[in-house]
């Protein structure tokens, strides 16, 4: 199967979930990522006091997720005009 066929005419990342899904040209939706790694990315974001600025933290994974989907999307659109 041919890899595009699989992830389907462009992808969406969830928010809520953190996952990255492939959209079909039916709109059905398989997942084919987890934006994962929250232990390393919430220690990015330390107060001074220790605590953790979990707003910093969610919209830093938020933005990672919405960067891949951005990237896989771009190199969809590309290879289909090939």
């Amino acid at each position: 199967m041919e890899l595009l066929k699989y992830i389907g005419e462009k992808v969406e990342y969830d928010k809520e979930g953190q996952h990255i899904w492939g959209v079909s040209k039916n709109g059905s939706y398989k997942k084919i990522a987890d934006i994962r790694g929250w232990g390393a990315i919430q220690n990015l974001f330390i107060n001074w006091d220790r605590s953790i600025n979990l707003e910093k933290a969610v919209k830093f994974q938020d933005d990672l997720g919405k960067f891949i989907q951005d990237a896989i999307n771009e190199k969809i659109e590309r290879d289909s005009k090939k």
